[in-house]
């Protein structure tokens, strides 16, 4: 399992053993007087002296090399991944680890998963019945960060093996710098190698935005605009069949204005709907698209927006007149009215 052996940065200094012979000739001569133990005690003791000085010279270096390696599976658990890819991945690790694990040799693995942050779902070990059935750790997955995993796996590597990283992604990051970090471990060390996610072309659904004016008065009609994107899958001109719901919000109350049956084609199509208000409030408008198909929509995070306005008071018009020409303006007056 491991391999023991020396090393020396300096091994010039080496040539500095020559001289235990000669010493060892001299003082066998000269030390002749303490009889035959003594001397012989003496002249070790004198060869050891020099050994360790020469080895000092030298920097030796003791090594301890492992034929174990510790591999950390990286898996990307965002929702930019069909679910059913996400739960094949516990089964690609699983079928990893039979076919490459050497026990012999103490090879250890590790599992995280990770979204907008990443977590250790199992940590280095050795035994199978450690990975479970499904991913069990709680993250945000609207969001993919490669940079944070790869940092979270150079932290839980052992000392005593070499290490290599497996990443498991389709590569849509959308937070942090996973090339970056990708070098820096690779400069330390770390073997990275990478298990693409291939996703099949689908149609992408979005409610882009809502648009309604941010200020209006009390009474005043208003038109509410909710635009909805739709990129098609090539080759595919199917629009896609769904419910469009929009919701107001006031405080704590909230109320369902529109809900109607929508087929969205290719490109941007907007929705109109009049509102008039009578009650002075801040207003929240919520706009939510539910596709009939969840297979026409690849990612139904994205099917909502909101937008909000403020409904002011009727207004108030301060009027001065002269009082010597009192009612000179009453028709402006009547008409204000």
């Amino acid at each position: 399992m491991f391999e023991h052996s020396l090393a020396f940065d300096r091994p010039a200094y080496l040539l500095l053993l020559l001289l235990i012979p000669a010493l060892w000739w001299l003082g066998y001569r000269s030390l002749a007087g303490l009889g035959r133990w003594r001397r012989w005690f003496a002249l070790t003791l004198r060869a050891l002296v020099v050994l360790l000085i020469v080895f000092a010279l030298a920097d030796v270096q003791y090594q301890r090399r492992s034929e174990g390696l510790t591999v950390v599976y990286l898996l990307d658990q965002s929702l930019s991944v069909p679910a059913d890819q996400r739960d094949a991945m516990i089964e690609y690790v699983r079928n990893s680890i039979k076919q490459h694990r050497n026990d012999a040799k103490g090879d250890r693995f590790a599992v995280i998963v990770f979204g907008r942050d990443a977590e250790v779902e199992v940590p280095p070990v050795s035994a199978d019945e450690a990975l479970h059935g499904q991913v069990e750790s709680l993250l945000d997955p609207e969001y993919t960060d490669l940079a944070t995993a790869i940092q979270r796996a150079k932290a839980i590597f052992p000392y005593d093996a070499a290490k290599r990283i497996v990443l498991v992604t389709d590569g849509n990051q959308n937070v942090g710098n996973g090339y970056r970090e990708a070098r820096t471990a690779a400069d330390a060390g770390v073997s990275i190698d990478v298990v693409p996610v291939f996703l099949e072309p689908r149609g992408e659904v979005a409610v882009e935005k809502v648009d309604i004016p941010a200020g209006v008065r009390r009474g005043q009609p208003f038109d509410m605009r909710v635009v909805v994107r739709n990129d098609m899958k090539p080759g595919d001109d199917t629009p896609v069949d769904g419910r469009l719901l929009v919701i107001r919000k006031a405080g704590d109350r909230e109320e369902i204005i529109a809900e109607q049956d929508v087929s969205v084609g290719g490109g941007k199509q907007v929705f109109t709907i009049e509102q008039q208000i009578d009650q002075p409030a801040f207003y929240t408008y919520e706009a939510k698209f539910v596709a009939d198909d969840p297979m026409a929509d690849a990612m139904a995070q994205n099917n909502n927006a909101s937008a909000f306005t403020h409904i002011r008071g009727k207004g108030q018009v301060l009027f001065i007149e002269n009082v010597e020409k009192k009612g000179e303006f009453d028709h402006l007056v009547e008409r204000l009215r």
